[in-house]
């Protein structure tokens, strides 16, 4: 009797702790492809500011102003232009499928503005003539790129927007890379 209650507690053990870590292992993958059909590939999506209903953006802080792009570097990579408002805080960072960050670059480390950033695909490489884009390896074909911009007060919303539009994102085809 002893013996048959070991085992099924072992059992019980053996199978919750697989669960768990399936769970783990699959569940941002999950989260992230669910996310990413809530966008167009390779366009921006300029988002107004959040409130304590919107959850497309986990935990959004309505703070910040965002912008969304699904990318896809399937077909080569991607040359990311967007202007740094004067004065206030700004980032760009990238998400891959299974939720990784891969880079972030805030306004103090932007070599320009406004700043290039060249998505390059994994084991892919672009040749940087001007020296003035970052360039940025895509660990997954498909992710989430967000500009995030600190909303300093409810009249700047006017000015960010106009700022957030000009943010752009050009496809540079397989003619600008080659294999690493």
């Amino acid at each position: 009797m002893m013996v048959l209650v070991v085992s099924s507690v072992a059992l019980a053990l053996v199978a919750a702790v697989a669960v768990n870590l399936v769970c783990v292992w699959r569940m941002p993958g999950v989260v992230m492809r669910r996310t990413m059909r809530l966008y167009p590939v390779n366009q921006w999506v300029f988002a107004r500011p959040p409130t304590a209903k919107d959850r497309v953006i986990v935990r959004p802080s309505p703070d910040l102003h965002y912008s969304v792009l699904c990318y896809d570097v399937s077909r080569g990579p991607l040359r990311i232009k967007a202007t740094i408002p004067e004065g206030q805080y700004w980032s760009i960072s990238g998400y891959s499928a299974n939720t990784d960050n891969f880079f972030v670059i805030n306004d103090l480390q932007a070599k320009s503005n406004p700043i290039e950033v060249v998505l390059v695909p994994k084991g892919a490489r672009y040749l940087n003539a001007t020296g003035r884009a970052h360039l940025v390896t895509a660990p997954s074909r498909r992710g989430i790129v967000l500009i995030r911009t600190v909303i300093k007060s409810r009249s700047d919303l006017p000015r960010l927007r106009e700022i957030q539009r000009q943010s752009t994102v050009e496809p540079l085809g397989v003619g600008g890379i080659g294999a690493v």
